[in-house]
């Protein structure tokens, strides 16, 4: 089948027909799920964040760095821990959806056919195990001080982010498109994804204490008790210029390097092997070419593009992301309080 590189996230060619239908069955559901607890449980003060936190996602995922220790090879934000700190796993798991939809259908980022998986391993894993690391670490009596909570950010991190890339392999053997052993596979996507989960630590590390020292409102703080330097409205304002900085400018000097996925399967060369994955389905090429042909801006654009597709996909995020808020907000209003 045709070989296309894709920009970040799993490609279709990584999956059999039968996997990717179960695996996007399984995502919708869990994605009904999670717009149900999240327009019943998501508190107000973290309905207005969505659209801008999505985009603030999307626009630092274009931003490829080099992996200490690991030359030719690198990583970008996952985001899906972050989410589930800033808006809790429901919420965290419907903006990454969204993300993942834009970036796919708009941007050939992903394969169609692996969305579902993609939905799992890059928002549900990371939103539900990180947030569930990041609870257990940051204790449930008493407010938390900012030391705890920053261990408790980078640990959710590196865990979520190396959950969700142990998937993969799983994923493809189960499809019986691997050529390498799995245990091979795992083994390079566990020990590369540590890494990136290291840097993702300290990115979400950063971000919660901005957001700790800025707005304490929007970790969970009672508004009352704690000084909220900035108001809601700042803290919105702060995170989208920084948003549009990322996809619009930083987003041009990011690293080339085949990232920790695509290095890992493509570009890691395994013992007497001459590609880690064999796919010769048809249905999946016809798939890929559909996916090819209608994306409007695929891998971000012709050369020289970055910053066009950056701003345009960081706007499209906020505009999707903020119409679900808005709609599960109202969801909210009318359903009568549970007693």
């Amino acid at each position: 089948m045709t070989h296309t590189t894709l920009a970040m996230h799993m490609a279709n060619e990584l999956l059999s027909v039968p996997v990717a239908v179960a695996t996007l069955v399984l995502a919708a559901a869990a994605l009904v799920a999670c717009s149900w607890w999240a327009s019943r449980r998501l508190d107000a003060e973290r309905f207005p964040l969505m659209g801008v936190i999505g985009a603030f996602i999307f626009a630092a995922q274009m931003i490829n760095f080099p992996l200490p220790g690991l030359p030719g090879t690198s990583g970008h934000l996952g985001g899906g821990v972050l989410l589930a700190i800033l808006l809790g796993p429901a919420g965290a798991v419907v903006t990454m959806a969204a993300i993942l939809v834009i970036q796919c259908l708009v941007f050939q980022d992903g394969g169609l056919l692996a969305l579902g998986c993609n939905v799992i391993n890059m928002g549900i894993v990371p939103a539900v195990l990180g947030y569930g690391v990041y609870r257990l670490v940051l204790g449930r009596k008493g407010p938390a001080g900012a030391s705890r909570q920053y261990v408790a950010a980078f640990a959710a991190a590196v865990a979520g982010v190396t959950a969700g890339a142990a998937l993969v392999p799983i994923q493809a053997h189960i499809s019986g498109v691997l050529a390498i052993p799995l245990r091979s596979f795992l083994a390079v996507m566990v020990g590369v994804h540590l890494v990136i989960g290291a840097v993702e630590g300290a990115i979400t590390f950063a971000v919660v204490a901005f957001v700790r020292h800025v707005r304490p409102a929007a970790l969970g703080a009672d508004p009352a008790a704690a000084h909220q330097k900035l108001s809601r409205n700042a803290l919105i304002a702060s995170l989208l210029v920084t948003a549009a900085l990322l996809g619009g400018v930083v987003s041009w000097f990011a690293c080339g390097d085949p990232d920790g996925l695509e290095w890992s399967y493509q570009e890691h060369r395994y013992t007497a092997a001459d590609a880690a994955i064999a796919n010769d389905s048809s249905a999946v090429a016809g798939v890929e070419a559909w996916q090819a042909r209608w994306a409007p801006m695929p891998d971000y654009g012709p050369e020289g593009w970055t910053s066009l597709a950056g701003l345009g996909g960081t706007v499209l995020t906020l505009v999707l992301v903020y119409a679900a808020a808005r709609l599960l907000r109202k969801r909210r209003a009318i359903q009568p309080d549970d007693t």
